[in-house]
């Protein structure tokens, strides 16, 4: 059975601490670093990511981390991006439903 993780700073973390989510990590201070470890572990599936994080990362890296799919990594935000959400549905299906 895969995992869910979650990434991000004390206040994103702490509303999956109450619901049950037992693989959090709190970023440091190298985000990137941080991300890419998750990345080489087997059991997690689905990271959950604060879109804080994800903006402070390189274009480069951004696009490493967001072109993973084991695990998929799910930035969230309080606004709601389409095409990030397209792309997110992309991954996930491999079918484009607004074409």
């Amino acid at each position: 059975m895969v995992k869910l993780a979650v990434v991000g700073g004390n206040e994103f973390v702490v509303g999956f601490q109450l619901a049950g989510i037992k693989d959090i990590i709190e970023i440091g201070n190298s985000p990137f670093n941080d991300l890419k470890n998750l990345k080489q572990r087997k059991e997690i599936g689905i990271v959950v990511v604060d879109e804080k994080i994800m903006e402070t990362l390189e274009p480069y890296q951004r696009v490493d981390i967001e072109a993973s799919v084991d695990p998929v990594f799910i930035p969230v935000s309080a606004k709601a991006e389409q095409d990030s959400l397209k792309r997110l549905i992309k991954k996930s299906i491999g079918v484009d439903l607004w074409k």
